[in-house]
């Protein structure tokens, strides 16, 4: 063989080698949200799932973590920065962006579920459904919440007639409309920074689920823990739908596999599990106070917030139908369970 012509053939054999090499070369995924490490929602949902994911597609697709805001920090900002291409997946946290995710507030309301295992069922039933508006540009893993919101207060009170007047840290338009309800101020602010907040003055108290006290260093700052079911903060876990696309097909088989309605739910259980001893570890704690609505205070709230139920019914699109089905899953879902 000519020298020329061997050294050609040298070339092309290298050139293919390397091209099957790089082929072999797992697609990489940068991953992101604004929760700590470890978080409940990170540590006992989000890594698992991408651990068993890397499992289930060897040499297929790998994640590159990054958490605690690393990538961005700001939590109304996640979804932006999935869409252009700053990370390839993330947890959305959709009262932060309503706008873009409007149907998710049903779940913020107060006494329309009881913890984050029924808002995964009645959010995931709404989005076999096609009921949920926004999801169209990404691939969603899991629809999931925290677990039951209440009001954690910097002094102590000892009544709910107390909260009157103060100022209240919310995430959303949807939780702003209950701190007016109880009587008190809203107060707009990310969780990252309410530690900061509550320190300073900025606001009195703050709406939220239990496990976020825990996960933002806020437990420590608080006296006072008001107790009512009022609503949840709806989750969804999103992978960018063209992202997602080009992915290897065995990419997309393993994360099928492990994602959908069960996942959904195994993460509101994790939430609930985590939200709960940290009820008890307040109950007992001779520094804090929890108060708990009596029977006939109960009833009052719950007639109180039915108004809700009927304007967010009347004000959505197609909201008699998204409400029933919610019910209707969840009220399956409690008879199966029972």
């Amino acid at each position: 063989m000519p020298r020329n012509a061997m050294l050609a053939a040298i070339a092309i054999g290298c050139a293919l080698s390397a091209s099957a090499d790089a082929a072999a070369e797992p697609t990489t995924l940068k991953v992101g949200a604004t929760m700590p490490p470890m978080s409940s929602v990170i540590a006992e949902g989000y890594v698992p799932w991408l651990r068993a994911i890397e499992k289930d597609a060897p040499g297929a697709i790998k994640f590159q973590e990054f958490w605690g805001g690393a990538l961005v920090r700001a939590p109304d900002k996640q979804f932006e920065a999935m869409m252009n291409g700053i990370m390839d997946s993330t947890v959305i946290v959709t009262s932060y962006t309503q706008k873009l995710f409007p149907d998710f507030s049903l779940f913020s309301i107060p006494y329309v579920v009881d913890g984050a295992t029924e808002a995964a069922v009645g959010g995931w039933r709404l989005y076999e459904r096609g009921l949920l508006r926004g999801l169209e540009k990404v691939y969603v893993a899991a629809i999931f919440s925290n677990d039951n919101g209440g009001l954690h207060l910097r002094s102590r009170v000892k009544s709910l007639d107390d909260v009157k007047g103060l100022k209240i840290r919310v995430s959303g338009p949807e939780e702003a409309e209950i701190v007016k309800a109880m009587g008190a101020v809203p107060v707009g602010l990310g969780i990252p920074t309410t530690a900061d907040a509550l320190n300073r003055g900025v606001v009195d108290g703050t709406f939220n689920g239990w496990a976020a006290n825990q996960s933002f260093r806020i437990t420590p700052l608080i006296k006072t823990h008001i107790d009512v079911p009022f609503g949840v903060r709806s989750f969804f876990i999103a992978i960018n739908r063209e992202v997602y696309d080009k992915l290897p097909a065995s990419a997309r088989a393993a994360i099928g596999k492990h994602s959908g309605r069960d996942f959904s739910i195994r993460f509101g259980r994790v939430m609930d599990k985590t939200g709960e001893p940290l009820r008890k570890e307040a109950l007992a704690d001779p520094n804090r106070t929890v108060l708990r609505p009596s029977e006939a205070q109960a009833k009052a709230l719950a007639a109180k917030f039915m108004g809700f139920h009927k304007q967010w019914i009347e004000e959505t699109p197609d909201g008699a139908r998204k409400y029933r089905e919610v019910k209707d899953a969840v009220a399956e879902f409690r008879r199966r369970s029972s």
